[in-house]
This record gives structure tokens, C-alpha cells and sequence, in this order.
């Protein structure tokens, strides 16, 4: 039996007036229940507590979401927003009405601050799309690295980042930045991972990235007090120098993603 809580109920409210739609609930475990929409809401949302060990993988036809609730504490807006753009409840813009051009490392910075759940990454290259002068989404990339058996002028580049404006989604926007970044530096490729608790990765294989592998669920650790995420190296010194039962009994529990799967577009 899944042990709801305040929190849950919270996400469960904000969640159906966001969308406008009810969902059916079924617990998987006594720290993760499965939220249904009832309409033809394309998404499912695995909702875990922060006791929650791993992921649960489920056979569904539509797009399954897995959220932390820590993420929910910290960062609700956010989140909500990026869940109705899946499905299809954001304002839509055309990448044809915008301006792709670069963009320096404070605007990046700032932007993933305030639109992307995942830390910031400053990169090397960044663009972004304007539409009447507002930025409504951005792409930021490493430099270029050489790769054995290729020839000398041979760069293999890594899609960092991409996200949108809260509420928006530039329809063709991710396609009109990696074309703006391929003009200016030519890659031999273009590498980047898509984050399974949120991505198949059909939009990258839409616009010719392959999947090459995946990688295996990373841990992260969740203060359960205060709820507060941390990974292995940003932990109190005091935690990382701490056996995992006492880790627990001091109020760390881990937790893990489902992983990534790594994609190439070669160029």
C-alpha cells in the first residue's frame, strides 16, 4: 500500500488543476503509486517518496514519467510546467518565427536556472531562439574533441543542454538550433544523453540521432528532513565520511534515476 502523504496530495491537486484532468491511482509499492490521467492525456507519472529505493519499469503505451518527491518540494513550478508541455499544454511557437543566434554564458546560465530541472552547465558553444526579442529556448554544447580512426579535422561535440521556456514549446526549435551549431562548426558529430525518468529519446531519433548505448542508473542521495538532493561528491563532509547505516540513521537515503541513453547524430 503506498504511504500518501501531504506532499503527495499537494502534487496529486496541483497536478489535475494544471492539466485539467483527473487522474486514477494505483500504488506499485508502499513509496511509488502510479497516477493514470483519465482523458487522453498522453502521459503517465510514477510519483516516489524520498524512502524510495529504485525505479519500477512499466510496459505502457504512453509516456511514462518518473518524479522524485524532493523535486516536487523544491522545485514545483517547474515542474508542473514541464509536465503539461509533454503533454501538450504549453503555448506553441513555430521555429520559423524565430532567430537562432549566440548567446554568452551568464544569459545560458541564468536560463537553465530558471527553466531546466537539471544543474546548470555553462558549456562552450551556446545558442538560443528569439521570438520578438524574448528568448524561449536554448542549446548549449562542449568543445570539440578528436576521435581515434578519424581523420585529423574529425570533431565529436556534445549537446549539453536543451530545454524551453517555462510554458512554451518552439515546435521545430530543437532541430533550428543543432542546424545553427552544425553551420558555424561543422561536426564530424553531435553526442548527447536523454534522461530516461523523462525521455525515450524519439525527439532526438526524429531528427536523425541514433542510439549508440545507455548508461546505468545514477545514485543520488536525498536528505529526508529537509529534503535536499545531493550526489556523492556535494554531500556534508560529515555524510561522505559516514557508513551507509549511519548515513541512514543521520537522515540520508539513496535514490536512483533510471539512467540516460547516449545518442549520436553524425554529421
Amino acid at each position: 500500500m503506498f504511504n500518501v502523504n501531504s506532499s503527495f496530495y499537494q502534487f496529486l491537486t496541483a497536478l489535475q488543476d494544471k492539466l485539467d484532468t483527473e487522474f486514477d491511482l494505483r500504488a506499485l509499492s508502499e513509496t511509488a503509486c502510479l497516477l493514470s490521467a483519465t482523458n487522453k492525456t498522453p502521459v503517465h507519472i510514477i510519483y516516489y517518496l524520498s524512502d524510495s529505493d529504485k525505479r519500477i519499469q512499466l510496459d505502457v503505451d504512453a509516456r511514462c514519467i518518473h518524479i522524485d518527491e524532493d523535486l516536487w518540494i523544491n522545485r514545483p513550478v517547474l515542474l508542473l510546467n514541464r509536465i503539461a508541455s509533454l503533454a501538450g499544454k504549453a503555448r506553441r511557437i513555430h521555429a520559423r518565427d524565430t532567430v537562432a543566434a549566440r548567446i554568452d554564458k551568464s544569459v545560458a546560465m541564468a536560463f537553465q536556472q530558471e527553466n531546466h530541472l537539471q544543474v546548470a552547465l555553462p558549456g562552450k558553444y551556446r545558442y538560443g531562439l528569439f521570438h520578438s526579442g524574448d528568448l524561449v529556448a536554448i542549446a548549449v554544447f562542449s568543445g570539440g574533441r578528436k576521435m581515434n580512426n578519424q581523420p585529423d579535422n574529425y570533431r565529436s561535440f556534445e549537446l549539453l543542454r536543451f530545454c524551453h521556456k517555462q510554458g512554451i514549446q518552439v515546435v521545430g526549435g530543437f532541430s533550428k538550433l543543432i542546424d545553427a551549431f552544425q553551420q558555424e562548426f561543422h561536426p564530424g558529430d553531435i553526442m548527447t544523453y536523454a534522461d530516461k525518468d523523462w525521455s525515450d529519446g524519439d525527439s532526438y531519433r526524429k531528427i536523425g540521432f541514433m542510439i549508440v548505448g545507455q548508461t546505468e542508473p545514477q545514485q543520488f542521495w536525498i536528505n529526508t528532513h529537509t529534503k535536499q538532493r545531493y550526489d556523492e561528491h556535494t554531500l556534508p563532509e560529515e555524510i561522505k565520511n559516514a557508513s551507509l547505516p549511519m548515513r541512514k540513521k543521520l537522515g540520508y537515503t539513496p535514490i536512483y534515476n533510471s539512467g540516460s541513453i547516449k545518442l549520436v547524430k553524425v554529421l
